[in-house]
């Protein structure tokens, strides 16, 4: 007669493998669902901020913000699925829906004159720097 005994580091080797498994397959899908790639430079006026090409976007659901020294991005990406009616997928390495990307910006801007341009699915945002904010030495003069 064989009879299985019952191993309880097995099962617990085996259960912490899967589940060890299973994050690092989550955690990957999430860190690559939706990552907006972004290039920023700095002008003597302004930092601009371009980003990746954004695929599938319906331009209406971008919002782009700036508050406390913080840029944030926004938006959502729909599928294209024109898979013919007898066509299996095999592999989608695309990700779409809900993204956001925030992005700490190295100097202070003037939010209110932001602006923000879509053109070919390529976001543009240009940020307008505050002026100097060194201390500026102020004369003094006497009054008699």
């Amino acid at each position: 007669m064989n009879e299985d005994k019952f191993d309880p580091i097995k099962e617990f080797t085996t259960l912490r493998d899967t589940l060890s498994k299973a994050m690092e397959q989550g955690v990957k899908s999430v860190v690559g669902a939706q990552t907006l790639l972004v290039d920023i430079y700095e002008t003597p006026d302004a930092l601009v901020i371009h980003t990746a090409s954004i695929d599938n976007i319906k331009p209406e659901t971008l919002e782009v913000s700036v508050e406390n020294g913080v840029l944030t991005i926004s938006g959502e990406t729909v599928s294209d699925d024109d898979l013919p009616h007898d066509a299996t997928l095999l592999s989608r390495e695309r990700r779409f829906g809900v993204f956001s990307r925030t992005i700490k910006l190295p100097r202070a801007v003037k939010g209110e004159e932001a602006q923000a341009k879509f053109k070919k699915g390529m976001l543009t945002i240009t940020l307008p720097k505050v002026n100097d904010t060194r201390p500026q030495v102020i004369h003094v003069t006497p009054v008699e």
